[in-house]
């Protein structure tokens, strides 16, 4: 087997062949899902759609809950990458301003990139506003341990940022783990209600809902509305900030 550079040992020519297919079947998979439903997602469905017998799919997953927490995987890696491409972009955007300002800055960029999920991503969007929205446990305590690494790296990295804007003075001190988790609960909640915009389209947009939230959370968390309004102009300005988050 070849190794990279780093030592990381490449995949062989089978595993990248067996990781082609897994991909397939994730695509028909969230196809199934977005047009049907997560009642009509079952193997034996995805198997018909895919022209295979059950027998060969389940060498892929082995049931409809690895099949979910793959999809799940998929999204939070996805939304973890261009969460990173849109903290450098703003970082770039910000270089010249104060550390105050930058922090927040990092933080509202982020904020955007979220919000802007169902139309830079529809996929990664739909797939945490199911899975992670849905009060039932549709994953099992396994699975949803497999995944819980990524899930904490993503949010390990939007804590460092609420970490950096009270090490700054942006915000004052407190929990960044709470704060993080408050971050986008809030988000989450606002997204959630583009349901009601389809009902009264005249409702504000998610991402001014959104917006407005944080905004708010870090007033309430000691920013400085001119600060805070300083880096909001930065982010303004910034067009590659709700980029495509990349699978």
């Amino acid at each position: 087997m070849a190794v990279l550079a780093d030592g990381e040992a490449a995949p062989g020519r089978v595993e990248r062949k067996r990781e082609a297919r897994a991909s397939v079947i994730l695509d028909e998979a969230m196809a199934i899902l977005a047009a049907e439903g997560l009642e009509a997602l079952t193997l034996g469905r995805l198997a018909k759609a895919l022209g295979y017998v059950p027998a060969a799919l389940y060498r892929y997953f082995d049931s409809k809950d690895a099949l979910l927490a793959a999809l799940q995987r998929r999204a939070v890696t996805a939304i973890h990458r261009g969460l990173g491409d849109a903290e450098r972009a703003n970082e770039a955007v910000a270089a010249g301003a104060s550390p105050r300002v930058a922090s927040l800055a990092k933080l509202l960029g982020a904020a955007r990139f979220y919000l802007a999920l169902p139309r830079t991503d529809p996929e990664a969007a739909f797939l945490v506003a199911l899975l992670m929205g849905d009060p039932r446990p549709l994953i099992s305590d396994e699975e949803s341990r497999r995944t819980a690494p990524l899930l904490l790296a993503l949010l390990g990295d939007v804590e460092a940022m609420f970490r950096g804007a009270a090490g700054s003075g942006a915000l004052s001190k407190g929990d960044s783990i709470v704060r993080t988790l408050a971050f986008w609960a809030a988000l989450s909640g606002a997204l959630s209600l583009e349901k009601a915009r389809r009902i009264a389209p005249a409702l504000p947009s998610t991402e001014e809902i959104g917006g407005a939230a944080v905004k708010a959370l870090l007033v309430g968390w000691g920013a400085p509305s001119s600060a805070l309004e300083q880096a909001a102009r930065l982010i303004a300005k910034n067009k590659n900030n709700s980029g495509k988050a990349r699978s």
